[in-house]
């Protein structure tokens, strides 16, 4: 695939190619439901981390609930949604960590800082039911940086990552048709982004495994 940097961070497409992932993998396959109004096809763990970038070392923070403002999320906005922590399994794994570094590195992070980790399955079930990936449409997370890191795609279509200059341009101004290894982050503060709906390949279910990451621009004391 083409390589999009832009310096100052807007937004980086590029690829982290997987060498080493089978537990970090298997783990997804551990995912499970939630009661949430997408808790039946988007399955999902959340953990946040103090990760430091010159010692390429994360620190899990105790389970916290994830909340996002309803002026961000008009789909499930002031909802205190509690997920499982990412196991340990994944938590170790070597492309785990190097893409944890990547993220980092790409936005500049600082030494110290916190990192959101969202785990996700986004299952399509069967053709006559799309599985909605972004039903808040096009948004933005409310951080300073958003990463999108596509682990496997089995059976399915869709699941393109749409960036956008403003939230209602008729157009994307870039795309990304992600797969394993591939990756998009975003200035949250300056873009919007998206994602298209993903659909069976052919009959039977199929599913888009991806780490959704998210950060501020800010020292952790």
């Amino acid at each position: 695939m083409s390589h999009t940097i832009h310096t100052p961070l807007t937004y980086h497409i590029d690829t982290l190619p997987l060498t080493d992932a089978a537990a970090m993998l298997a783990s997804f396959d551990t995912l499970t439901p939630s009661d949430y109004k997408d808790g039946s096809y988007r399955l999902r763990r959340y953990s946040v981390f103090e990760y430091d970038r010159q010692a390429h070392q994360l620190v899990k923070q105790a389970n916290t609930a994830f909340v996002q403002d309803d002026s961000l999320n008009e789909f499930q906005g002031n909802v205190a949604r509690h997920y499982d922590d990412l196991t340990d399994a994944t938590i170790t794994d070597a492309d785990f960590g190097r893409m944890m570094a990547t993220f980092a590195k790409v936005t500049n992070l600082p030494q110290l800082s916190q990192i959101a980790v969202h785990q996700m399955r986004i299952l399509a079930k069967d053709a006559d039911n799309n599985a909605v990936a972004t039903p808040e449409g096009i948004h933005q997370d409310g951080f300073d940086y958003v990463g999108v890191f596509t682990m496997a795609r089995h059976n399915v279509t869709g699941g393109e990552l749409f960036i956008w200059q403003n939230k209602t341009d008729d157009a994307p101004m870039a795309m990304l048709d992600p797969s394993a290894g591939d990756f998009c982050v975003i200035n949250d503060k300056q873009l919007w982004h998206s994602a298209g709906d993903v659909t069976p390949k052919q009959s039977g279910q199929g599913y888009w495994d991806l780490f959704v990451l998210t950060a501020c621009d800010e020292s952790v004391k």
